[in-house]
Parts: C-alpha cells; sequence; structure tokens
C-alpha cells in the first residue's frame, strides 16, 4: 500500500509530459490523482499517460473550472486522503500574459520533484522528524515582493472564516500572515492539514474570471501552514534548484 500521495492539477494539457516526468522522480511506490476541465484534456491526458507513469495507480477526474488549483485539490482528495501520510500537491502554472510564470512552475517542479535525490531527501526529512508538517520552497525569485507580507483585509477575513470553520470552538483571529507557499505547490504530512478536507466550502470558490488575489483560493494558499502550526507541527522551506 503506497504512503504517498500527488494530486496535479492539469489546466494546461501540454504540460502533461512535465507532471509525469517529475512525478516519475519518487523513488517509493505512489498513487498520482489527476483532475482536469474538459472532456478533450481529461482523453489527451489518459492516453499519454499510460504506459508513461510510474504510479502505482492513477485516477483522472473531470472537475468544473473553477477554484483554480484549489478546489480540484479539496474535492479528489476529500475521500481518500486518510489513506495516505504525505501528499505532493502540484498544477500547471503557466500565463498567456507573463513570461515569469514558465520559469517559476520549473522552479517549484524542481524544488519540489527535480530529481530522486530531491524526493528522497524530502521523504526522508518526514520520516525522520515526526513534527515536521509541510515542506515548501523558498519564493521564487521577486515574487514575493507582489505578494509581500502585509496582509490585506479581504484575504485576512477569508483566513479567518477557515479558521473559524474548521475550529469553530477557538475563535482564532489572523494577527499577521506566516510564509506560505507562494504558487500553491507543496509536500505536506496529511496529519498536519487533513482538517481543511472536511470542510464543505464548495460555495466559497467564486466562478473562474482570472482574479489575481481575494478569493478563497488565496486565502487557502496562505492558510495551509496555520492549520500545520495549529496542529502542532513545523514547516520548512527548501532551496534545491533556482532553475
Amino acid at each position: 500500500i503506497s504512503k504517498v500521495a500527488v494530486q496535479a492539477h492539469i489546466f494546461y494539457s501540454d504540460l502533461t509530459y512535465d507532471v509525469i516526468q517529475k512525478t516519475n522522480n519518487i523513488p517509493v511506490k505512489f498513487d498520482l490523482y489527476i483532475t482536469t476541465v474538459s472532456n478533450y484534456k481529461k482523453s489527451f491526458i489518459e492516453r499519454f499517460i499510460k504506459g508513461r507513469t510510474k504510479a502505482n495507480k492513477y485516477q483522472i477526474k473531470l472537475v468544473m473550472n473553477k477554484g483554480r488549483d484549489v478546489l480540484p485539490l479539496l474535492i479528489q482528495f476529500k475521500n481518500v486522503v486518510k489513506n495516505y501520510k504525505y501528499l505532493c500537491h502540484i498544477h500547471t502554472k503557466k500565463s498567456k500574459h507573463n513570461k515569469i510564470y514558465h520559469s517559476w512552475r520549473r522552479y517549484l517542479y524542481n524544488n519540489l520533484l527535480g530529481s530522486v535525490e530531491t524526493v528522497s531527501e524530502i521523504l526522508t526529512d518526514f520520516e525522520n522528524n515526526e513534527k515536521l508538517g509541510f515542506i515548501l520552497p523558498e519564493s521564487y525569485n521577486n515574487i514575493i515582493l507582489n505578494h509581500g507580507k502585509k496582509l490585506n483585509p479581504i484575504n485576512k477575513n477569508n483566513i479567518n472564516f477557515l479558521l473559524n470553520t474548521t475550529f469553530p470552538d477557538k475563535k482564532y483571529q489572523v494577527g499577521k500572515i506566516l510564509d506560505f507557499p507562494i504558487g500553491n505547490m507543496f509536500w505536506s504530512r496529511v496529519s498536519a492539514v487533513h482538517q481543511i478536507f472536511e470542510l464543505n466550502i464548495s460555495d466559497q470558490f467564486p466562478t473562474e474570471k482570472w482574479q489575481t488575489d481575494f478569493t478563497i483560493m488565496h486565502a487557502i494558499e496562505r492558510f495551509w501552514l496555520f492549520l500545520v502550526k495549529i496542529n502542532g507541527y513545523y514547516y520548512k522551506k527548501i532551496f534545491k534548484s533556482y532553475d
């Protein structure tokens, strides 16, 4: 039985090769879960992945184009996440308007899944440190300058909503922002974040209008590490490869 799962939201099906190539660097048995947004893309991915992935098993699920990579992750993993010890989440981050996304995506992929050695080190780190709950890449280049550490009121309210929905008896209020996985790709110990998959918040996700901030998706990106710390775990930032 696999302890490791990868969930990949493949919006841009031309990047399927990259997803398969990188996940094939996982040196242990793993299961691969894929979401995409059209029948055409699903068929393409199914044809492409067959015989190419080293995954123990894989599932390709059709989802609405809503909630970017975040809602598909929550939907696909809701009923299976408890079967795994570790989760890696990636997606096909790309923009027709901003060329930096190509190098940013490559940076995130390489830091999380760039080689057998990289993945081995990450999994060994988790196995040797039972309170390590989450591993995220260092912020890429100048992307952090656009996000900063200041928490705007809309994201703050959304994070408070997530905290109070997850922990209704605690009355948590966000003060300042923690680090967060900018780009929303990471490795996690499932027990450090499991509650997020139990929430029924699908109706909080807006219709896709290429929003750049201030949505529940952006709040969840900033929520992971609050959840990790509340659950008694710590997180670690890694820097393996700049390219």
